[in-house]
């Protein structure tokens, strides 16, 4: 019969019992700073692609190779690729800003 002072006992003898679960691989104790150090960097470089992607918006850095001069008495628009593209890149940097504050926060 059980007595119920043994958590045990309480339950039924013909099941197995379940085994104690066991630290995640690669667990450590303490702060983790290696951990928060890469989260740290990963801001770092969303950041960095954020500028990027504003300097060269802006006008600050160069977007790819100037376009041909146009004939004699023509203005047509020269569309660059680059530009098309920096809306991506500053994306890009906005969700590594996220993710790597979302890694220093719960590494």
């Amino acid at each position: 019969m059980a007595t119920g002072d043994d958590p045990r006992e309480r339950f039924r003898g013909d099941l197995p019992s379940v085994p104690h679960e066991e630290r995640p691989v690669g667990y450590q104790a303490g702060l983790q700073i290696g951990e928060r150090l890469q989260a740290l960097g990963v801001m770092l470089l969303g950041l960095l692609g954020m500028f990027m992607a504003y300097a060269m918006y802006t006008g600050m850095l160069p977007a790819g190779l100037p376009p041909p001069t146009p004939p004699a008495g023509v203005n047509v628009p020269v569309f660059n690729p680059v530009l098309c593209v920096t809306p991506l890149m500053g994306l890009g940097g906005i969700a590594l800003v996220f993710v790597g504050a979302r890694r220093f926060i719960d590494p």
